[in-house]
């Protein structure tokens, strides 16, 4: 199960799942070509069924026909894959990706305007049995897990290829390589082939991120593993959005975090139900007495006694077998049909908070105080100054997560006071 509890039925979807979304137009684009989509299991039926999809589409084309394929994705992989009831998951989803690619390509045929639009697009099944993932595109999905972020997918990029065929690691590729050319993409080629990946186990407080590369551009895998480890959800999407910002949000910017829910306080910890249930190993225990039975009644020579210890001992240990089987067939992140796909996680980055990104967030805050008096922008700053006064704390008593955490609520709380005064103003 996603999250195992001490209970007779699984939990309601809600007590097992936090995310949240946000989407940013960035700094220097006029129009939002990103488009995300979410749609959470609303009852146990059908989380069992058909568990939690995530999407993020990031579009490309003249004028507004990257933001037409983008939608056009988000919608059609979210309506085809819940049509497609009578498929497993990994064929529902990948059914669906291609049911958007000849959609787009049907559209881009049929308008002058739309002509070669395209968007790649990532999308996240978080299952009964484990997470799974469809991929085309640059377009990436991490998993957070303890200290260690792992990127679940392969860029389509020319970059990307070009390191992995010639032996290379991502992080030094060459730097005469465009890095913002896509090789695999819904729209533009007839021929597509989608990447899937998983399934992988979800544990207790991992966590997911999806995005288009306006964040991954500007942040880091270091930096995004810092910041999903301080926040949940909803401060982590607009943390990592801001930072994206502030370091000039050339490209649009979509994140969607989703986090497996740890025990809360004083509910029972979380129990392993893969074990063999107690039945089974009393059926062992029966299987056992039934061999000495048969033992002792074939050496007396009492044959109906030999006769139904054997039967005894064989119903016994069937029973056993049969429930064991059971149980490992049930602890598999492959059960009902779903093989492992693809060769995720690609790469790892160690995210241990570090003062040298906590030196970072600090320079940005001052640079942000900063532009605003230059600005005149007179904001209501009394949260920011507690914040970063907490952080400034958290550092002499040199707490690094804490002060990661403060200095960014920090930023945080400045970003939307900003926001706030330019929406008065245009007014």
């Amino acid at each position: 199960m996603f999250v195992r509890r001490m209970e007779q039925s699984p939990p309601p979807w809600k007590k097992t799942l936090r995310y949240a979304a946000l989407t940013d137009v960035g700094l220097r684009r006029a129009n939002n070509q990103d488009s995300h989509a979410v749609v959470a299991a609303g009852t146990d039926a059908r989380w069992n069924d058909r568990g939690h999809l995530f999407v993020v589409a990031d579009g490309m084309g003249a004028h507004a026909a990257g933001e037409v394929a983008s939608k056009f994705a988000t919608e059609t992989i979210t309506q085809s894959y819940l049509r497609r009831k009578n498929e497993l998951p990994h064929q529902a989803i990948a059914g669906a990706v291609y049911d958007a690619h000849r959609f787009i390509r049907e559209k881009s045929a049929q308008e002058e305007a739309f002509r070669d639009m395209g968007t790649t697009v990532d999308a996240l099944l978080i299952l009964p049995q484990g997470a799974l993932i469809a991929h085309v595109g640059d377009s990436r999905v991490y998993r957070l897990r303890g200290q260690v972020l792992e990127q679940m997918t392969f860029d389509h990029s020319l970059v990307w290829e070009v390191c992995m065929a010639t032996n290379l690691s991502f992080d030094k590729a060459p730097s005469y390589i465009p890095k913002n050319q896509i090789t695999r993409s819904l729209g533009p080629t007839e021929n597509l082939k989608v990447d899937l990946e998983g399934l992988f186990p979800v544990l207790l407080g991992d966590t997911f991120l999806l995005c288009s590369d306006g964040l991954s551009g500007q942040v880091s895998d270091h930096e995004i593993g810092q910041i999903l480890g301080v926040f949940p959800p909803d401060l982590a999407v607009e943390t990592l959005v801001n930072l994206a910002n502030l370091r000039g949000g050339p490209d649009n910017i979509t994140v969607i975090v989703v986090n497996a829910v740890p025990t809360p306080p004083g509910e029972p910890e979380p129990v392993d139900d893969d074990t063999i249930p107690l039945i089974g190993w009393g059926a062992l225990g029966l299987s056992f007495l039934g061999l000495l039975s048969f033992g002792f009644s074939f050496v007396s020579g009492m044959l109906s006694l030999w006769i139904v210890s054997l039967i005894a001992t064989i119903v016994f240990c069937a029973i056993f077998i049969g429930l064991s089987a059971k149980t490992l067939f049930r602890s598999s992140p492959y059960a009902d049909g779903i093989a492992p796909f693809g060769k995720g996680p690609y790469t790892r980055t160690r995210c241990v908070p570090d003062p040298e990104f906590v030196e970072k967030l600090t320079v940005i805050l001052h640079e942000l105080r900063q532009a605003t008096r230059n600005d005149r922008w007179f904001v209501e700053s009394n949260e920011a100054d507690h914040a970063e006064e907490e952080g400034k704390a958290a550092v002499r008593r040199q707490d690094t997560p804490e002060a990661v955490r403060q200095f960014a609520l920090a930023i945080n709380h400045l970003m939307r006071e900003l926001k706030r005064v330019s929406a008065h103003r245009k007014k």
